[in-house]
């Protein structure tokens, strides 16, 4: 009877402490390109991980804005006072900094939780942007921003979301 009683309370408290992770698939993100600049993406076959997917963007012509080229991964809800942590693998055919942010996608593109900018490297690297959310967004995204500062080429793999 005791055995039973550790099994079904390791099933109750368990997943109220690990949190909650979600697998983002790579195709989910979509590609905006505004005020000037041209960019296209891709999901492509990730030769350092046979078998997985990921999504290139290669900006040709960067834009006057650091905004001006963005992925945005929508259908997201988000709780205020909530921690995440996004983790990701990402390369970049030349050093660059990039911003990643959590931002309302209901017509108000406000951001819900402080961005970070995160240096991608030439090499894969595995790498976690952590996000305290500010405010309740039902209708969210995450947004990979500043992409259009320099001509380059950005890989992104391997994206989850968890909730801590």
């Amino acid at each position: 009877m005791k055995s039973w009683f550790r099994l079904l309370s390791f099933f109750i408290v368990v997943p109220c402490v690990a949190g909650a992770e979600t697998a983002i698939d790579p195709g989910r993100f979509q590609l905006q390109v505004e005020k000037g600049a041209e960019a296209r993406s891709a999901i492509v076959d990730d030769e350092n991980q046979p078998g997985s997917k990921e999504a290139m963007v290669t900006v040709s012509k960067p834009g006057p804005e650091f905004w001006s080229v963005e992925l945005r991964a929508p259908g997201f809800s988000f709780e205020e006072g909530k921690r995440y942590s996004l983790v990701f693998r990402a390369k970049s055919s030349q050093s660059e900094y990039v911003y990643f942010t959590l931002e309302k996608s209901d017509g108000n593109q406000a951001s819900i939780a402080r961005g970070s900018m995160l240096q991608i490297s030439e090499q894969p690297t595995d790498c976690t942007v952590e996000f305290e959310v500010q405010q309740k967004a039902p209708a969210a995204r995450i947004t990979i921003s500043s992409l259009s500062v320099d001509q380059a080429t950005f890989y992104f793999s391997d994206f989850k979301l968890i909730e801590k």
